[in-house]
């Protein structure tokens, strides 16, 4: 389901699907390529972040686990763009977390990532001193 205007999400698509690939290969300057250098926040249910440096840092930290993201369901508003994801990781064995994104994009940019999921089995793994 789609609910923006053509132009609106062919703006914000394609910036968060180059964000999530980027992810998946572990390709650290492309990631940050596409996250505000200013105004960046990030807020999952094991970190809330408010820069983008921050950000990098955790994701250099935590991105090491990630073997793959299956986009099940993306849904658009003008600059929002929202996924049903699986996460398939992979500590001591391979896990697949269903989650939700929620990223806002600002001029070619993403300003804003939400991310929801159950973190029972991560919160041990990556505690930060929120």
């Amino acid at each position: 389901m789609i609910s923006a205007s053509t132009a609106e999400a062919s703006a914000a698509l394609p910036v968060v699907e180059r964000y999530l690939d980027a992810l998946v290969a572990h390709d650290h300057d492309a990631v940050a390529a596409l996250i505000a250098p200013v105004g960046f926040r990030f807020e999952s249910p094991i970190a809330t972040i408010d820069d983008a440096a921050g950000f990098l840092e955790y994701i250099m930290m935590t991105g090491g686990i990630l073997r793959g993201i299956e986009r099940r369901r993306v849904f658009l508003d003008g600059d929002d763009v929202c996924h049903w994801l699986v996460l398939d990781t992979q500590v001591s064995e391979r896990v697949s977390t269903r989650a939700v994104q929620w990223a806002t994009v600002h001029s070619g940019q993403i300003v804003r990532i939400e991310l929801l999921f159950d973190p029972y089995r991560w919160r041990l793994l990556f505690t930060t001193d929120d």
